[in-house]
């Protein structure tokens, strides 16, 4: 294949995969907070895999689905970060970087995608998210704006953490402990 052909190939990829994401991201422009819970959970593993498609077309291949690619995206974030970015100029990365975020979760924990309940949208939490063993519902697409907005302190990699060594059953325990 010649030169001419090769670049060729490569815009229509890059030109196909834009629209795909495009398709899959049908979603208002102001924040996170605005999304609708039809978002997911049946389009979770979705973004997950745009999210590998996108970080290989920036050179990042270990986003694997492992718990140690959280890292990669946590750098990549923070490149955003210390690049000035609005996180409302790149909200649609963030959507698919929660994504992925969500789906190694999934994966890994045995975890699953899932809407809130009333209970929990009385309270404000109005995006689908992580749903825990225990019940609880979790925000990974949140996580991701959460990382821009406040750096390292909330790592995306430490947020897997919490949930895959019993951490957050624990801090629950306490709480209900405490509140009785």
């Amino acid at each position: 294949m010649g030169m001419g052909a090769e670049v060729m190939l490569k815009t229509k990829w890059i030109r196909t995969a834009a629209q795909w994401v495009w398709c899959v991201l049908c979603l208002p422009s102001v924040h996170a907070g605005s999304l609708a819970l039809d978002l997911m959970p049946d389009k979770g593993k979705t973004l997950a895999d745009v999210a590998v498609l996108v970080a290989k077309q920036q050179g990042i291949s270990t986003l694997d689905f492992s718990p140690e690619s959280l890292k990669a995206v946590d750098q990549l974030v923070l490149k955003f970060r210390a690049e000035g970015n609005m996180a409302q100029s790149i909200q649609k990365t963030f959507i698919v970087l929660g994504g992925y975020v969500g789906e190694v979760m999934v994966r890994n924990l045995g975890l699953k995608w899932d809407n809130p309940n009333e209970a929990e949208q009385s309270v404000g939490f109005n995006l689908t998210g992580i749903r825990a063993k225990d019940g609880g519902l979790s925000n990974p697409i949140g996580k991701v704006f959460k990382l821009m907005q406040n750096g390292e302190e909330d790592s995306l990699a430490h947020f897997y953490a919490v949930f895959s060594n019993g951490t957050r059953q624990r801090l629950m325990d306490m709480i209900d402990k405490t509140g009785q």
